[in-house]
């Protein structure tokens, strides 16, 4: 079984092969939701964006499952790359669907079901029937699955049809194969089914209403906050909060919020939230694979995923421990291996596989703008762009475009005139980037020469061809404009400012909302800015307030 390839809105079996049966106004429901109907563009209601249809990330594509089927590890296909809209993964606009994803979500459905059903021991622990033997036991038994392990696929508790649906099948497979068979298929069809797939929230859809603001309905709640504060499906408590109408006030809301945020499972949110926002998995790029022999004859692939887990480690702890932007910005704490011990020039485990917390050199190291996978993930392979790396300041900490280069204008590495005399690489860039080019480079160079002192390996250094580096800059366009003398002092600034604050309670709001904050959104999204600035950069506090916020608790009335 598979879920349809495209979306013809011709009809809706279509996209829902297994719609058959269904009452019609709840099949063609739902198609609307997944055809991108509905999102309530027209509709103007201060405080509250459109509501569009949202496909799992990969990343929480595969959450869901290893928290369906936890020991479960079957061997998957690689699925196609997440588009990334604005750095982030989850953006709803990039979620179009393809025969590839589509032939890959088969085949990990299978995977998952013919895994969980490999026995009798198997079918028993995920059906929580002790036997199945009688046929009234196999129907007891296929009935409380179905009801069971339908509403944790879905999320909610299936509908009457879906159950009607459901049971038809089942009986269909398991007369015509055996009982742990229509186990298999049946889960096999609900992974691959768009309940599954997407996060609908369908009973708007046949709200008979005019109200232009309804709640999101319990178990659309339950989603939506578990898919943002855990990356992942709603665990039993959640649900049951859901069918007993607890996750409709504010209160209700910010109490599941402090649990959840207490959770192990949030730290997965820390991270990802954290690669995307800064793209530290720039690193594993093909073209990070290896340094040249005059910036790092040592680096190897080991150093590459070495320097990514040492930010992971970092960003999860300094979330555990700490909490705020300022520490992210400005702590020294580190984890390290014997490759980033190496890197870091710091004392160590013996081997890549031993880790060690260490405490970096405070005349080197502040934050993750100085650890290594943010230094050598915007840098080449052969050495460091100051532009690069202050465009990265500029876009990701300061949420300001850059201007496009004019037409014409040499992009390329500045290389040493061997008739000048020794130059390091800020005279080189300092030279390139005159004349017309200084306005815009003015801020580009002004944050990047800060990270002169680092190599494109991340190695920390303090002289070039002889010459002392000139690690010295200027921040502008921020709350804390004026000069630095290196990348401490600058990210100590960072971590002051508000503008950064504001960027980076912008961009969560972004990850949780999977789409940019419309025009109509613009209040909410600075209240929250302006708490989390009022609570010194606590992030349990702003992903608090991005969930009890209206934005996130309501949705616009879908046109017919």
């Amino acid at each position: 079984m598979s879920i349809a390839s495209s979306f013809s809105p011709t009809a809706v079996e279509a996209l829902l092969p297994w719609s058959r049966g269904m009452h019609r106004r709840a099949a063609f429901a739902l198609l609307l939701l997944a055809l991108g109907c509905g999102n309530d563009r027209a509709l103007t209601v201060p405080g509250v964006g459109p509501a569009p249809l949202r496909r799992l990330s990969n990343t929480e594509y595969l959450y869901a499952l290893n928290d369906l089927f936890p020991g479960l590890h079957p061997v998957l296909p690689p699925l196609p790359t997440d588009n990334s809209v604005s750095g982030f993964e989850n953006e709803v606009n990039a979620q179009a669907p393809s025969d590839v994803r589509v032939a890959r979500f088969e085949a990990i459905a299978h995977l998952y079901a013919a895994a969980a059903t490999q026995d009798a021991t198997a079918v028993a622990a995920v059906t929580g029937c002790p036997g199945w033997a009688t046929p009234t036991q196999a129907a007891a038994c296929a009935t409380d699955f179905l009801q069971t392990t339908g509403a944790r696929i879905f999320r909610r508790p299936l509908t009457v049809e879906e159950e009607a649906h459901f049971t038809q099948r089942f009986t269909s497979w398991a007369t015509a194969v055996d009982f742990s068979a229509a186990v298999q298929l049946t889960l096999s069809a609900m992974l691959q089914a768009p309940q599954f797939l997407y996060r609908a929230e369908p009973a708007d859809v046949l709200a008979s209403t005019t109200e232009p603001v309804l709640p999101v309905d319990g178990y659309a709640m339950a989603s939506r906050l578990s898919f943002f504060l855990w990356e992942s499906i709603p665990d039993d408590e959640l649900l049951r909060a859901a069918g007993a109408g607890q996750l409709e006030t504010e209160d209700d809301i910010r109490q599941q919020a402090a649990r959840m945020l207490s959770d192990p499972r949030a730290l997965r949110l820390a991270w990802d939230f954290h690669r995307q926002w800064l793209a530290l998995d720039r690193i594993m790029n093909d073209e990070h694979e290896v340094r040249t022999s005059e910036v790092d004859a040592a680096w190897t692939s080991t150093t590459q995923a070495s320097a990514l887990r040492e930010s992971r480690m970092f960003v999860e702890r300094s979330f555990t421990d700490v909490g705020t932007l300022g520490d992210l910005l400005t702590s020294r704490r580190a984890w390290v291996n014997n490759e980033m011990a190496r890197v870091y020039g710091v004392d160590g485990p013996a081997t890549a596989d031993s880790w060690r917390e260490v405490t970096l050199p405070a005349e080197q190291r502040a934050g993750i703008l100085t650890r290594a996978a943010f230094l050598a993930g915007y840098s080449h392979r052969g050495g460091t762009s100051p532009p690069i790396r202050g465009n990265a300041i500029n876009l990701r900490l300061l949420c300001q475009l850059p201007a496009p280069p004019p037409d014409g204008v040499d992009l390329s590495i500045p290389m040493p005139d061997p008739n000048s005399g020794p130059q390091t690489n800020r005279m080189l860039f300092e030279a390139r980037t005159t004349g017309s080019c200084q306005q815009c480079h003015h801020s580009l160079n002004g944050f990047g020469f800060g990270f002169e002192s680092y190599t494109a390996s991340g190695a920390f250094i303090t002289a070039q061809q002889g010459l002392a580096i000139d690690p010295s800059g200027e921040v502008n366009g921020t709350d804390v404009d004026g000069t630095f003398a290196n990348a401490i002092e600058l990210s100590t600034l960072l971590g002051r400012s508000k503008v950064v604050h504001r960027c980076a309670a912008q961009k969560w709001i972004e990850y949780a909302l999977g789409r940019t904050p419309t025009s109509d959104e613009a209040a909410i999204v600075e209240e929250i800015g302006s708490r989390f600035i009022d609570s010194r950069g606590d992030l349990r506090t702003l992903l608090t307030e991005i969930v009890a916020s209206q934005t996130f608790r309501l949705r616009k009335r879908p046109t017919p």
